[in-house]
């Protein structure tokens, strides 16, 4: 069955300004994960998609959501850090999976920081324009491997902040990505289902605005 969207309504008169839903689903080995955390005014964004023989990919994808969490409830922000500390915890407890990541941090302002590694990313759709891969030049490695380099980015909220794994990022067609995403999470997973109603591989996707 469909994962239901989850996450936080922006609400007017209160601090929160951000607003971020989610979903993840199942469309091959079921190795995807998200997380979504608010507190003290700020949101913690997390995807994962794990890879690995013997499903642990999901392992993986859930060591690091969880370390991840962690450091970011301790105060930790040095996402690069975080992201290389992650990529040896796995390499030693992970049972040979490995996992790509994208993790940010927005504050109520709008501003956020984040970093990356594998082939989940974060595309920033502003109401015109084209698509802004925040992500582009991130190394393929992935966590878990010993040898990621994450790569940092930052910017302002400025429109949309996607956040995916390559289910949807490898099938989706640029000019459906700002029609879909005024829609929610759920057109966006739509968007790349097959006729056949399934989907080509799992597809984990935040969607802040």
């Amino acid at each position: 069955m469909p994962a239901a969207p989850a996450g936080f309504p922006r609400v007017s008169g209160q601090r929160t300004m951000i607003s971020a839903t989610c979903r993840v689903e199942s469309g091959s080995a079921g190795e995807d994960r998200v997380l979504l955390e608010q507190h003290d005014g700020r949101t913690l964004a997390i995807v994962c998609d794990g890879a690995g023989n013997g499903g642990q990919g999901g392992r993986a994808a859930d060591l690091a959501i969880a370390e991840l969490k962690r450091m970011w409830q301790a105060g930790f922000v040095d996402w690069v850090r975080a992201l290389r500390s992650v990529d040896q915890l796995l390499k030693s407890q992970a049972q040979g999976g490995e996992t790509t990541c994208v993790a940010v941090q927005i504050s109520d302002d709008g501003e956020f920081r984040g970093a990356s590694v594998g082939d989940s990313g974060a595309w920033m759709l502003r109401a015109t324009g084209a698509v802004q891969d925040l992500t582009a030049q991130q190394d393929r490695a992935r966590l878990g491997s010993g040898q990621a380099y994450p790569n940092p980015f930052k910017a302002q909220l400025m429109g949309r902040l996607v956040l995916a794994s390559d289910g949807l990022l490898k099938y989706a067609r640029s000019s459906d990505l700002r029609r879909c995403a005024a829609r929610g999470v759920d057109a966006l997973v739509d968007s790349v289902r097959l006729k056949s109603g399934s989907l080509p591989d799992d597809v984990a996707v935040i969607l802040v605005e």
